[in-house]
């Protein structure tokens, strides 16, 4: 048996995207609907951009999206 598993995804570029709208968005992607409540952010591949109803939404101004920097876990201290 394989120790590789054939199901391995690993997107080059990862986005977040916020409702900063006053009104919770159903986005239909294709991977089936999705709620995206007032003020909360999700991180979706990048090719989320390809879905005209986002790039719509983004250019109104009721979604932001931004390029996703992982943040650490623990703070580099300053000794």
């Amino acid at each position: 048996m394989s120790t590789k598993s054939p199901y391995m995804w690993k997107p080059t570029e990862v986005l977040e995207v916020t409702n900063v709208s006053d009104e919770n968005i159903l986005l239909e992607l294709d991977s089936g609907l999705l709620r995206l409540d007032k003020g909360r952010t999700l991180r979706m591949t990048a090719s989320v951009m390809e879905n005209l109803e986002i790039v719509r939404l983004a250019n109104t101004g009721k979604l932001k999206v931004d390029p996703y920097r992982k943040k650490s876990r623990f703070p580099k201290l300053n000794l």
